[in-house]
């Protein structure tokens, strides 16, 4: 049974929330209102498979702060990696950019509808499943090794091992699986969510945050990258260095 945990001090939202997540097969929700509780609950014996965090948190400790702590290993390494979806006033794009650099996976803006949410839950879960599955890969290049089963990166020839949160990885691994083909930001966000909605809504600058960082942590120099090259007006690709 996958266990969820639910971090958001509006009881009433909490409850939505909870109740959205509990209506899918083999969910447990855990609900807490502020940060210090959720870092509690993640501390804890049993894993979570996946953290709804709310960012405006009431207390000393704010959404932000949980995630940093979360990454950096404060509660503990069996939720170290666990996905992150951060719930984020609408349109405040400061707040989505800082979530997502310090290691939040997705965010859905309020209000939501929670439908959104159990569809990008039910996404991350999948994918979760689909990895644990998957057969033994490796994607080997001049100066780095993605390995898509141990979801490890490694770079420059000493072979360093590169930390990257659970999106960044996708993506790296989505562009570095397909060298030369160009994904424009909505395919990238269509496959970090699994959505062949029609009407996926999906904010399409977030690509572009995953893009930036995941240069920053591979790239000889990000300003002229070597691996995953901008195709003006069209989007990504990982460069063909066979």
């Amino acid at each position: 049974m996958s266990r969820i945990l639910v971090v958001e001090d509006d009881q009433a939202v909490r409850d939505v929330v909870e109740h959205a997540l509990s209506q899918e097969e083999g969910v447990q929700t855990v609900g807490v209102g502020d940060g210090e509780a959720a870092l509690e609950q993640l501390r804890g014996s049993d894993p979570f498979d996946l953290v709804v965090l709310d960012l405006t948190l009431a207390g000393e400790m704010d959404g932000f702060s949980v995630c940093r702590e979360l990454r950096e290993g404060e509660a503990g390494d069996a939720n170290k990696d666990v996905p992150v979806i951060m719930l984020t006033a609408r349109d405040d794009e400061t707040s989505v950019v800082v979530g997502l650099e310090i290691g939040a996976d997705d965010y859905i803006t309020k209000p939501f509808r929670p439908r959104e949410l159990v569809s990008r839950v039910r996404a991350h879960l999948r994918r979760q499943r689909r990895n644990a599955g998957a057969e033994q890969r490796k994607l080997e290049y001049p100066g780095l090794e993605v390995d898509l089963l141990k979801r490890l990166v490694l770079c420059g020839g000493e072979r360093k091992p590169v930390e990257l949160t659970a999106r960044e990885f996708d993506v790296l691994a989505l562009l570095a699986s397909h060298p030369g083909r160009v994904y424009g930001r909505e395919q990238i966000m269509r496959h970090l969510w699994d959505s062949q909605d029609r009407d996926f809504y999906g904010e399409l600058r977030a690509a572009d945050v995953y893009i930036q960082h995941i240069r920053k942590k591979i790239e000889p120099d990000p300003n002229k990258p070597r691996y995953i090259q901008t195709v003006r007006g069209a989007g990504y690709r990982f460069a063909d260095l066979s």
